[in-house]
């Protein structure tokens, strides 16, 4: 069984819309932002100075980053010359943008895992640069691209097949390092989805509800109001553990040294909730790269499929993952859902027709798993 294929349109305009997903950065205008910083690094960051600033041509579907060369900068015990400046996105992908959750996140998972960039700086005040924005360090290693995709050429896809499973394995094994981050009970009111419910499934139930109430805004998705229905509908009796979640734990968020992760990026939708939502959403994201972004490609041969994944995980732990095909489905709804936001933030934008926004590839692969109950991972 294979998701079902491109529509002509998309797959004809695909590579101009992945691109267009991932230059969030663009229409910023640069000189502004380096005005703005030039006196807060001098109040703010041990007196340092801007050299540079470089929009990356990936920075990501949901926010807006640059790179920063710093001279003479410090952030309290930190010297740094190369960091990340992360904005408050102008439209938020998220229906819940907070960079100061992202920045205690980040703090946490530092302090377990060196994989994770240090936190440096939370500004909430929007009259530096036009929004509020953190910093944080800038890690070096390979990546896997959106574009040209991991899955069709580059340096992953031409690894030998054991080699492949084994950077699956190493990326399962960070993934479940950043599970061990102590979260103090003091804290975890604050990290939690800021949603009500008496426990984290209660709490990711009406995180989606209220997320598919903001993308409906701009447009109705039947197959998204089903996939969230199906979700309540079929609440498992299972209890899941509670811990610290990344939210996008994918290859596309990791940085390589060799075959094993050197850099864990991305912390937008980090919380205190379900960790197992991690581990299945590395299997689901990997197949939507596949068959949703690189137009129905297989998956790499040496990467394992979700049974394997979640099997690994659960031995290298001893942490069970309950209910992984009920997590499954909420994987691909929550891609879904993030990705239909995105290409109606294009839309708006002007940079892509109308019809394209609900024929975006996540949403196929869910009308998929809607219809048959089942995707081939």
């Amino acid at each position: 069984m294979t998701a079902p294929a491109a529509s002509p349109a998309l797959t004809a305009t695909s590579g101009r819309v992945v691109q267009s997903t991932l230059a969030t950065g663009s229409r910023r205008d640069t000189a502004q932002l380096a005005a703005g910083l030039a006196p807060w690094l001098l109040k703010h960051g041990g007196g340092g100075r801007l050299v540079d600033m470089q929009v990356p041509a990936s920075s990501g579907a949901s926010s807006e980053l640059f790179f920063l060369k710093l001279e003479g900068a410090r952030f309290g015990t930190a010297t740094v010359d190369e960091v990340v400046l992360r904005l408050s996105p102008a439209y938020p992908v998220y229906p819940v943008t907070d960079l100061g959750q992202q920045f205690r996140a980040m703090q946490l998972a530092n302090a377990g895992s060196p994989r994770v960039p240090r936190a440096l700086a939370f500004e909430p005040d929007r009259s530096v640069v036009g929004s509020p924005f953190l910093l944080m360090e800038r890690l070096r290693g390979l990546s896997a691209p959106d574009w040209p995709s991991y899955v069709r050429e580059g340096w992953i896809r031409e690894l030998s097949v054991p080699d492949q499973t084994r950077l699956w394995q190493q990326g399962i094994e960070a993934i479940a390092q950043l599970h061990d981050t102590v979260v103090p009970r003091e804290l975890r009111a604050a990290l939690r989805l800021a949603v009500p419910g008496d426990d984290a499934l209660s709490r990711m139930l009406r995180y989606w509800r209220r997320y598919l109430e903001l993308v409906s805004q701009n447009g109705q998705y039947p197959e998204l109001e089903s996939a969230v229905s199906y979700l309540e509908r079929e609440r498992p009796q299972a209890t899941f553990a509670e811990g610290f979640v990344w939210g996008d734990a994918s290859l596309r968020n990791m940085l390589f040294t060799d075959l094993s992760p050197c850099g864990l990026l991305d912390f937008e939708f980090a919380h205190f909730g379900i960790p197992a939502l991690d581990v299945v959403f590395f299997v689901s994201m990997d197949y939507a790269m596949a068959q949703g972004f690189a137009e129905g490609s297989a998956r790499l041969p040496g990467f394992l499929g979700l049974a394997d994944t979640v099997a690994y995980y659960e031995a290298r732990t001893g942490r069970p993952i309950p209910a992984p095909e009920y997590l499954l489905h909420m994987a691909i709804t929550y891609t879904s859902l993030a990705t239909t936001r995105v290409f109606q933030r294009l839309h708006a934008q002007g940079r892509i027709p109308a019809n394209l926004v609900g024929e975006n590839p996540p949403l196929r692969i869910l009308r998929e798993l809607l219809a048959t109950g089942r995707i081939p991972v």
